[in-house]
């Protein structure tokens, strides 16, 4: 693990000073550790250290903002300890109107955007919480005030906290081949079909190579998707060498955006689509049941994809739904269509080639590729902090 930790100067005597010395040094025996103040070049050091944390220590200083900001530009993790500095007897006795202006112009926002806060006391996780900034706040006490906890523990638990912070924002981590397997590894784990040659010898080859670090993010993804079962089914049947993770024993913090992984493969509308509802009781056949479950799958799914809460756990519902039932498909079109969802439909067409590798003799329309495709991957399929 690599680290840089920022504090605006290094002063003799000085408590934080004296306790970021300590913790470094401590902190030198498990990481790569580098320390830089406001002189050094803090850009250079991130670009040629290539850090995996950037622990900020400086409050009220905006180079220390202008940090946060490049370092997160660069998908590189940062935390942030305010050491004291938003009790409440700090904002209001000491420059209280320019720590109020400091706030609204880039300390408040560059808390929000920081991956997680890191305090000394109970007390002081209370009293963050209550200013409503960060939900993502632990506790590693100070040794330098603390006589109970000597340095090294002190270093121990920070470097846990990293760890911790790491394991939550693993998708920004995730290699080219890990997001290539997702797909491959869905698509056979949906497969109803006896054949052998469900995956190209190419996909096969990329799902062997995947080392365990690989597949300890897959499964965190699969978790947070709502896929895991699909997942194990894979490989379980194409009898590839994952190793055995209990994802649950990886300290994580809870999802700030959790996505929606409960079955909307149902005949009831969800939300309030009164002229869709309308519109779909005209379809009352006993030959459109398949059609109307379907196209009652497609309306849900846009409820939830507006949210921004879309799954893959969703999308691999519809592919069920589309590949391994009997339809007309140009009655489905013509029912979408009514419904004013058929270029959305095509969107999540579009969405399952890519996704689940839906091929095209599968596809009862063809896939619309646009700018609103991108949108919904956006907002639903980026990890955002």
């Amino acid at each position: 693990m690599r680290i840089i930790h920022y504090i605006d100067s290094i002063k003799a005597g000085n408590l934080l000073s004296d306790y970021l010395l300590r913790l470094t040094t401590a902190q030198k025996e498990y990481a790569d550790v580098r320390t830089i103040t406001k002189q050094g070049d803090f850009k250079k050091v991130l670009t040629d250290f290539q850090a995996d944390i950037v622990h900020i220590h400086t409050c009220w200083d905006f180079q220390a903002a202008l940090h946060a900001r490049w370092a997160e530009k660069r998908s590189c993790a940062v935390v942030f300890s305010p050491h004291w500095a938003f009790d409440k007897r700090t904002l209001t006795s000491e420059q209280r109107l320019t720590k109020k202006i400091k706030m609204l112009l880039y300390q408040t926002e560059m808390i929000k955007k920081v991956d997680a806060l890191l305090v000394s006391s109970e007390y002081e996780r209370l009293n963050n919480l209550k200013l409503g900034w960060s939900k993502r706040i632990d506790v590693v006490g100070n040794s330098v005030l603390n006589s109970s906890l000597n340095d090294d523990e002190m270093a121990q638990q920070t470097i846990s906290f990293y760890r911790k912070v790491l394991a939550t924002r693993y998708q920004f981590l995730m290699t080219a081949m890990e997001k290539d397997a997702i797909p491959s590894l869905l698509h056979a784990g949906l497969a109803q079909e006896t054949t052998h040659n469900i995956l190209s010898s190419d996909h096969l080859l990329d799902l062997r190579s995947l080392n365990p670090e690989q597949w300890k993010r897959i499964f965190l993804y699969a978790d947070d998707e709502g896929v895991r079962d699909i997942v194990d089914n894979c490989i379980k049947r194409l009898q590839l060498n994952a190793p055995n993770i209990d994802t649950a024993t990886i300290q994580r913090f809870p999802l700030l955006f959790p996505k929606e992984i409960t079955s909307v493969d149902t005949q009831k509308l969800m939300g309030n689509q009164p002229l869709t509802r309308q519109r779909l009781n005209d379809y009352s056949n006993e030959e459109d049941i398949t059609i109307k479950k379907i196209a009652t799958i497609i309306a849900n799914t846009r409820q939830i994809e507006r949210k921004h809460k879309l799954s893959m756990r969703l999308l691999a519902d519809l592919y069920i739904a589309i590949k391994y039932n009997d339809y007309d498909e140009d009655r489905l079109a013509d029912v979408l269509r009514h419904l004013h969802l058929f270029r959305y439909s095509r969107r999540l067409i579009q969405l399952l080639s890519e996704k689940i590798l839906l091929k095209e003799g599968f596809m009862p329309f063809p896939p619309y590729n646009d700018r609103k495709v991108k949108g919904i991957i956006k907002n639903n399929f980026l990890q955002k902090h």
